[in-house]
Parts: C-alpha cells; structure tokens; sequence
C-alpha cells in the first residue's frame, strides 16, 4: 500500500526572500537612474514610481497576514518593474526578467512530495524525482506529522508533512514501513 506526503512549506521561504530581494534591488536602480537623468521629466516619473514602490509597500504591510498577500505584492511589482525595465533599459531587460519572475513564480508553486512504496521511498522536488531503496535505509517513523527517515549512511531527514484531508494512520504507516525495512533487513 503507497503512502504519499507533501512536505509543509518546502519553497515558501526562498520565494519570499527572492522577492524582497527584487524589491530592493529595484529600488536601488530607480535611485540610481534618478540621480543620474539629467531630463527632469524622468526624474519626476522616477520619483512618481518610488513613491509608487512605497506605497504599495505600506498596503503589504496592512494586509500581509492575508494569505495571498505576498503572491498579490510580488504580482503588482513586477508590473512595475516591468515598466521600469522597458522604459530605461529596453524590451530584452522586459524579456529576461518576465522569464526569471515566472520561472521564480513557477517553482514556487511546486510542492515537494515523497511516497513511500514497495520499491522505496521516492521524494519528488521541484526538478528531480529521487528514489532511494528501502535497503538503503536504517529506520522511518511518522510522529506528529513530523516524518523522520533514517539513512544507513548516518544521514538524517526530518521534515514536517502537510495535512491531508484524509488523515493518516501513524501506526499503520509506521507499521508499513517496519515492514519494508524487515523484507530488506539492515545489515550490521
């Protein structure tokens, strides 16, 4: 019998600071475009979309306990950085930074999934399924959602699961597992 778990939360860290790192970067340029225009029509539109960054910064702010605050926050930038790219810089700035928002946007999205099953453990990841054999492994136990697999090579993951609609029972999880591990006993 398969089981199947989404890891909790796998991606959400490193988009977040992916995205906070564009902003500031952005804001860095436009500082830097705005010292350096000589036409003063531009450094009225430069400060015009600082002040843009800023308030749409402060709206972040307020409502970022809304879970798709930071996904409506990085969308609304990205329009403007989008803006900011094809006026100073040009369309293949436009280009590249749409490819490297929706790739970032993309990979976001995908959840890190491991299923246990009569062949081993197969963990799924953004670009690359693994599949390491149950020979390979010293113990697996599910506790509190909290699923920890134990290499024979002394590695250890620890990871928390999402919970599912259908809730798992951990003791005969646990009980499939020792299973498995006693078909390919671990060797002294």
């Amino acid at each position: 019998m398969p089981y199947s778990f989404t890891l909790k939360d796998n991606n959400q860290k490193a988009y977040k600071q992916f995205t906070w790192f564009l902003f500031f970067l952005h804001i860095i340029a436009a500082a830097v475009v705005a010292l350096k225009a000589t036409d003063n029509m531009q450094k009225v539109s430069i400060y015009i979309l600082l002040g843009f960054y800023l308030l749409i910064f402060l709206g972040y702010n307020f409502y970022r306990t809304h879970t798709k605050a930071l996904e409506t926050f990085s969308f609304i930038m990205a329009l403007l950085y989008a803006n900011f790219w094809l006026k100073h810089v040009g369309a293949i700035a436009v280009i590249i930074f749409t490819i490297v928002y929706l790739l970032v946007t993309v990979v976001k999205g995908k959840r890190t999934t491991v299923t246990f099953g009569e062949d081993g453990i197969q963990l799924t990841r953004v670009f690359k399924t693994v599949l390491f054999p149950w020979a390979a492994m010293s113990n697996v136990v599910l506790k509190d959602n909290i699923l920890t697999i134990d290499f024979k090579t002394n590695k250890i993951i620890q990871v928390e699961i999402v919970e599912t609609a259908i809730a798992v029972d951990e003791y005969e999880f646990n009980g499939f597992c020792a299973g498995q591990l006693n078909i390919n006993p671990v060797s002294g």
